[in-house]
């Protein structure tokens, strides 16, 4: 024992040193205690420790380097791992093992503590043995190993070294353990006794069942069954009859008397660990009983303090009754008399205020009040009838306000009449529309009040009569400004016949100019009684009038003004039948008079529309008898204009001067894209072209006569656009009228009695070629021109300009193919009498190319050069099949025989002589076109 309590001293050192580096005080920071481990823990993570990056590195030792994790980082979790490893468990391990075991920490503890500590961690298994290769390989202990690559993999990959034992840790042997067991079997004695004897009663052996033990411990409820402890145990039950009763399932009843004595003692037993519990139950529950009667004796000692309480309170609340209580009462009792007194004070108060009612509205009737009397009517009225019923003196007052109601009423109507008829006849020339606006909205007002609609009727009526007398006026001073004797017992309208066109023209502006200075001021008055109507609609306190009536409303005074502005129209459409009858109005008129009428209709019709957002048609429709009559003899001189033209026509090439270049510019840019190329100063000054959109034009004189008319048709249009289908009816009329005679003229050889030209010639062609194509130009831009002014019903009229556009089109091919047969029946003609003989070139390719030429210089100042190209390339594809057909009746071969040579020379000196002219294209050369002429031959 001697060498054990000697060799257990360096371990109570060891644990008392290891106490005394408690975790109540840091080591480096000077001043610092802590209470818990958990505030010791959280300074070293705050001033101990950095992080780098997810990684945190431990700096608490010396020189801020921790001796258990130097350098390298760890995660957080493993951070506290080492924290409470290596910093807290290994200050405080002696005393808290101590703590747990209650007694003071012996060797042998302390020794299991630290092997506990050295052991601390997740459990061993195979994968602990692995190898860091990269720890290996930069290992700075060893040298260059020879035979590291032809080592097999695995725990014997690296040397193993034996660890020596610590020096910190003393040698433990059994002699440690003895103190400890000594303790440890005393307990383990006891816990051995008390399982045998549990396990002996929950078994029960047939010799003797242990009795509850006799130190007053109590017996063990969970030996029972539970079966016997269900509230719903019953032995009627089978289930729980084989409960109770196993045997029987087993054996049977055959061995019922030999183990019923068995079952008996274990029933006692259960019997008398109940009872053993019931006693102990009451043993514990009786200082609660004893404490419940005391209770009861203090709960009646306070009962009775009570019931004395109740009687004295009860004597205060009667003393208070009588003291207090009555006389508030009687307070009470003269409030409800004083206000008895107050209602009745109110009454004749009422009364009185009822009495004034009459002279109070005749005050507000004469300051035009009028919604101030009927709202004083009807609320006193509601007053006689909800507060005055039973006063004898108010029987009759009902009735003498209904009597001034309807008074109200009359009133209401004259007056709206007055001021409507003031408003319409004062002078138009005043700035001010409406100069009673205020007296007339509190009439509106007062009708609206009293439902009385009809002052929408009443207006109506009011501007047609104003406007039938401004009309009549305006036509009177016409006349008398005029010098002209006004006939009597004659209608006014007729003598209108006796002014001029200008006179006619102004008297017109000046009845529009009226009509619509008067429209305005309808219109004014119209916004006022809209205006009235939205804001008596639009009260919350009381509705006057309701939402079907307002829309009712809205409507009829949309349809008045619109009413009144067709009247206008009316008005105006009748002064202008009066000068139209017959035709009289386009008997002396120019064509700029009549389209200054046509704006002035126009402008008055758009100013109706602007009023009454409503487009009347009734003076359009009268125009248009005027207007249709108009473009008919406006169509009628420029046809008439153009056949005397096309019948004088020489259709020689005209002259073109800088008007005739500036009209045809001015017309291209009115109607056509704004890109166009403007004309240089070179093109200007020629003389025999004219340019449009930058391409030259040859042209007879009638096509230039015939472009300003197109322009005039397009200007018609601009300012007659309800004539626009009309127009595009004959404007289409006209061109087909040129193309058709223009065809008589130049294809049908009509041109020669009429000139008395001797033939038609092929620059006479060509010029009617190109005079068709300057006008098929201008076809798509009219064409354009007329589809912006065109309804959208009337635009499917727009094809009748493809139409001819197809038909100038189809003459110009007609022309062109004219040209063309001439010249190949020229050459067929000659081809007919050749000889393929010497000398070359043949009296038949010398007359061919002489014809060329000379129709060449007909056309080639005339037609484009694209144009001549393709003209005389047709001619080639031609002349081909007619050499292919005289060379097969001849019989040559392409052979290189000696007349294969003569027609090759033929040919070259053809291909010269096309060169010669500058129509060849460039792919078309004698090699070429020897080549398809042989293929052609084959």
């Amino acid at each position: 024992m001697a060498l054990s309590k000697t060799t257990a001293d360096p371990v109570n050192s060891l644990s008392s040193g290891s106490n005394s580096l408690t975790w109540k005080s840091c080591s480096y920071c000077l001043n610092k205690t802590f209470k818990t481990s958990a505030e010791f823990t959280k300074h070293l993570r705050d001033d101990h420790c950095s992080q780098e990056g997810g990684s945190f590195v431990c700096h608490y030792g010396y020189n801020g380097v921790c001796t258990s994790l130097p350098v390298e980082g760890v995660s957080d979790r493993d951070y506290e791992d080492h924290v409470m490893k290596h910093h807290t468990k290994a200050q405080d391990g002696g005393k808290e093992s101590g703590i747990l075991c209650g007694m003071t920490p012996s060797p042998l503890q302390g020794h299991l503590y630290r092997l506990s500590l050295l052991s601390d961690g997740p459990a061993w298994n195979v994968n602990a043995a692995c190898q860091n290769m990269a720890a290996i390989l930069n290992d700075p202990k060893k040298g260059k190993q020879k035979d590291f690559f032809t080592r097999t993999w695995g725990d014997g990959f690296i040397e193993n070294t034996a660890i020596p034992e610590s020096s910190l840790l003393p040698i433990v042997d059994e002699a440690y353990f003895t103190p400890y067991l000594k303790k440890i079997s005393k307990r383990y004695k006891k816990s051995s006794k008390k399982s045998s004897m549990t396990s002996a009663i929950e078994n029960i052996p047939t010799s003797s069942i242990p009795k509850p033990l006799a130190d007053g411990n109590e017996g063990d409820l969970s030996a029972i069954p539970q079966a016997f402890l269900q509230p719903t145990f019953n032995l009627s039950q089978p289930d729980t009859f084989l409960k109770v009763f196993p045997f029987i399932r087993e054996s049977g009843l055959s061995h019922v008397l030999g183990t019923g004595k068995t079952l008996q003692e274990k029933l006692s037993y259960y019997l008398d660990l109940i009872e053993m519990q019931i006693a102990h139950q009451i043993s514990h529950k009786s200082d609660d009983f004893f404490q419940a009667v005391a209770s009861h004796d203090a709960v009646r000692e306070e009962l009775g303090k009570a019931l004395t309480a109740v009687k004295a309170l009860r004597l205060k609340v009667k003393h208070v009754d009588v003291t207090h209580v009555q006389g508030s009462l009687k307070v009470l009792q003269c409030q409800v008399a004083r206000q008895n007194y107050a209602m009745v004070y109110r009454k004749l108060k009422l009364m009185a205020t009822v009495h004034q009612t009459q002279p109070t509205i005749q005050l507000l009737l004469s300051t035009s009040d009028f919604v101030g009397a009927l709202d004083l009517i009807g609320t006193t009225q509601e007053v006689v009838q909800q507060e005055l019923m039973s006063i004898h003196c108010f029987r009759y007052l009902s009735s003498q306000l209904k009597e001034m109601e309807n008074l109200i009423e009359s009133l209401l109507s004259n007056e709206f009449e007055r001021l409507t008829t003031a408003e319409l006849n004062r002078p138009l020339n005043e700035d001010i529309l409406v100069t009673e606006e205020d007296r007339l909205i509190a009439v509106l007002y007062g009708m609206l009040r009293q439902r009385r609609y009809n002052f929408i009727e009443l207006f109506k009526d009011e501007g047609l009569t104003a406007m039938k007398a401004l009309m009549k006026q305006t036509i009177v001073e016409a006349l008398a400004a005029n010098d002209t004797d006004v006939e009597r017992g004659s209608m006014l309208f007729e003598q209108l016949k006796h002014l001029n066109f200008v006179s006619w023209t102004n008297l017109m502006r000046r009845c529009m100019t009226s009509l619509v200075s008067l429209l305005n001021r309808i219109q004014a008055i119209h916004d006022i009684m809209a205006h009235v109507l939205a804001t008596e609609t639009s009260r919350q306190d009381e509705v006057v009038v309701t939402e079907d009536d307002r829309q009712r409303l809205q409507q009829s005074l949309k349809e008045m003004l619109e009413s009144l502005c067709d009247s206008a129209h009316d008005q105006c459409g009748r002064l202008l039948s009066s000068r139209t009858k017959d035709g009289a109005l386009l008997e002396r008129v120019s064509s700029q008079e009549f389209v200054t009428l046509a704006k002035l209709i126009e402008a008055f019709v758009l100013d109706c529309q602007n009023i009454s957002g409503h487009k009347a048609i009734g003076l359009k429709l009268a125009f248009q008898g005027q207007a249709t009559r108009f473009v008919q003899k406006f169509h009628e001189e420029r046809r008439s204009k153009l056949g005397a033209v096309l019948d004088s026509e020489r259709w020689r090439q005209a002259e073109i001067t800088p008007d005739i270049q500036e009209t045809v510019d001015c017309f291209f840019r009115s109607i056509a894209r704004p890109e166009i190329r403007p004309v240089s100063k070179a093109e200007e000054d020629r003389k025999d072209k004219i340019i449009v959109n930058g391409e030259s034009y040859v042209v007879v004189g009638a096509a230039l006569f015939f472009l300003p008319q197109l322009l005039e048709y397009c200007n018609c249009v601009d300012n007659l656009p309800t004539a626009a289908p009309d127009l595009l009816t004959r404007l289409v009329e006209l061109l087909k009228t040129f193309n058709s005679r223009t065809c008589q003229l130049v294809l049908g050889a009509g041109a020669l009695p009429l000139v008395g030209l001797k033939t038609i010639s092929s620059r006479n062609l060509a010029l009617a070629s190109r005079s068709l194509q300057l006008i098929a130009l201008f076809i798509p831009l009219l064409k354009d021109h007329f589809k912006e002014r065109l309804a959208p019903k009337q635009k499917t009229m727009i094809k009748h300009f493809d139409q001819a556009h197809k038909d100038f089109t189809d003459h110009i091919v007609e022309i062109e193919s004219k040209l063309l047969t001439l010249l190949i029946e020229m050459a067929e003609s000659h081809l007919s009498t050749w000889e393929i003989k010497p000398p070359v070139p043949s009296l038949a390719f010398r007359a061919i190319s002489k014809q060329m030429a000379k129709l060449h210089e007909a056309i080639n100042p005339i037609w484009p050069s694209h144009d001549v190209q393709n003209f005389y390339s047709k001619f080639n594809v031609s002349l081909k099949k007619s050499l292919q057909h005289h060379i097969a009746k001849h019989g040559v071969q392409n052979n290189g025989g000696p007349q294969h040579g003569l027609v090759t020379s033929e040919l070259i000196f053809y291909v010269s002589s096309l060169k010669s002219l500058n129509v060849l294209r460039d792919d078309e050369t004698v090699e070429v076109f020897s080549k398809d002429l042989w293929n052609i031959s084959r």
